[in-house]
């Protein structure tokens, strides 16, 4: 997306804090005195912060601190009710905004996506030959020069989807490109090649607004960290003068504890009470000869880079791909592959990485949400009880630490966060006897992350089995009983996540190699 951010409404009684802004060095945009109020609840209050070119500045807070709105008001998106924006053009600034949904047009060209990205509304003809040379370079910039521009987005895998977001805000040529968790999805190699290009617009004098949960890369990339929390600014200064466990109990508003994974007592082995296995699977140029079992009460975790076959495998599980050889059962039964509504009919529920085409309903209220999946359940005869779907609603709410109060609002106005949210209660609201899910705290902050890890947790006392990909090491360790490395499609070890360190399971998957 692109936008020109103007002065918003002006309070002339707005004092500026002198300390917002870097002695020898002129802001390149100012945020005064900004409030934003959502029907009777206060999103921004009284925000004041400065950015400046040359500089990756990491904004950071819990889900519903406030960050995307501001973000979005900076972009144009909404209209502040109080404060001011202010520009080193005075109000003529250009800002580019990488959403961490992604606003890609599936079905157009890669070319077109680009062309949309950079288009100024000065002209209704777009001439493609002039325009192609600028987009080749800012897709190299993004490290996908080599793409086919006449490559249709949705043949894309998911991280160049995103870098190719990426670059559109390259394209775009802004002043401020703000980066709203843009290595979400990623892998390590990605993520590298993120920061570079980062790296090289700051060196060119743009300032770089950076949103992102993943706290280590903020201590790798950023120059000034500002922390917000309910809608306030509590902290801003440069990165050296923040540690970690400062910065998480900042946005928190409390001390944070990470804990490791805690089994549950007492599971006899596994050869003996085996709910899911799965058995020589095969989907050709993706994964080969993949074969595990999980047992009830155990939560095993998929570790891979982006093409390593672990996330086809979970996709597999789930019915969204059909193997050409192996099989699934459950309890002994076989599952249908191939077929997302067969594979839950079968007892298995999945929680996707892009939870805004694959996970929830955006126009839909979150009672709507949770019930879509378990109709079954909250109708009588054929007819949809309002009562029952609102109790249902209000039940998996609370089980995923969703305020139960508000299944009646529309999960398009809800933070990242907790649309994840209730995509996860919208799988528990099936009753699954596996749950599968992708990525399940992309993009979620270390509050909600902890409480998600507690709900998955929580499923060993009902004796569900849990599979789960993700990329993140840290949340191996927090919430995996066992995990199986993969690299190049196959399986290269599956153990106890306590007997493996960290720098054993990244060779793993960076390479294939165990000790």
């Amino acid at each position: 997306m692109r936008a020109l951010a103007s002065v918003i409404q002006r309070t002339p009684t707005q004092e500026v804090d002198v300390a917002l802004t870097s002695a020898g060095s002129t802001a390149l945009m100012r945020v005064v005195g900004i409030s934003k109020t959502f029907g009777g609840t206060r999103a921004l209050d009284d925000v004041s912060i400065d950015f400046h070119g040359g500089e990756v500045h990491a904004l950071l807070g819990e889900n519903g601190a406030g960050k995307s709105t501001l973000m979005k008001i900076i972009a144009g998106v909404y209209t502040a009710d109080e404060g001011e924006l202010i520009g080193s053009r005075s109000g003529d600034l250009d800002v580019a905004m990488v959403f961490q949904e992604l606003s890609v047009v599936p079905e157009l060209s890669v070319r077109e996506n680009m062309e949309m990205g950079g288009y100024d509304g000065r002209s209704i003809f777009l001439r493609h030959g002039a325009l192609e040379a600028g987009i080749r370079s800012a897709l190299d910039e993004a490290g996908l020069g080599g793409l086919d521009l006449d490559m249709p987005v949705e043949s894309l895998p998911l991280a160049q989807r995103q870098l190719l977001e990426i670059a559109r805000g390259v394209y775009a040529d802004a002043k401020v490109l703000i980066l709203d968790e843009p290595t979400a999805t990623l892998s390590d190699n990605e993520i590298e090649r993120v920061h570079a290009v980062v790296r090289n617009l700051v060196a060119k004098g743009h300032g770089i607004v950076y949103i992102t949960h993943r706290l280590g890369e903020v201590f790798t990339l950023a120059d000034r960290i500002t922390i917000m929390r309910s809608g306030r600014v509590v902290a801003s200064d440069v990165t050296t003068e923040f540690e970690m466990n400062q910065v998480v109990t900042m946005m928190l508003g409390h001390e944070h504890t990470a804990a490791a994974a805690q089994p549950i007592e007492g599971l006899p082995p596994l050869a003996e009470r085996r709910l899911i296995t799965v058995s020589n699977l095969t989907a050709p140029h993706q994964f080969t000869d993949v074969s595990f079992a999980v047992q009830p009460g155990e939560v095993l975790t998929v570790f891979g880079q982006i093409g390593s076959g672990a996330d086809q495998v979970i996709r597999a599980l789930a019915g969204l791909t059909h193997p050409s050889s192996g099989e699934v059962r459950i309890d002994g039964k076989p599952v249908r592959l191939g077929s997302r509504p067969a594979s839950q009919a079968d007892g298995i529920a999945y929680v996707s990485a892009d939870r805004t085409i694959e996970g929830v309903f955006l126009d839909y209220s979150v009672a709507g949400n949770i019930s879509s999946g378990a109709l079954g359940r909250v109708s009588i005869r054929t007819f949809l009880s309002g009562r029952r779907e609102k109790q249902l609603a209000e039940k998996y709410a609370s089980m995923v630490a969703f305020d139960p109060t508000r299944v009646g609002v529309p999960v398009g106005s809800l933070s990242g966060g907790n649309q994840q949210k209730i995509a996860i209660a919208r799988a528990l609201a099936t009753s699954p006897k596996v749950l599968v899910l992708n990525e399940p705290t992309r993009g979620v902050d270390v509050g909600a992350r902890a409480e998600i890890y507690k709900v998955i947790r929580a499923l060993a006392h009902q004796n569900v089995a849990v599979i789960v990909y993700s990329s993140d090491i840290v949340e191996l360790r927090e919430l995996g009983d066992r995990v199986i490395t993969m690299f190049r499609g196959g399986i290269v070890a599956d153990r106890p996540t306590s007997t493996v360190d960290d720098a054993q399971l990244l060779s793993e998957i960076l390479h294939g190699a165990t000790s």
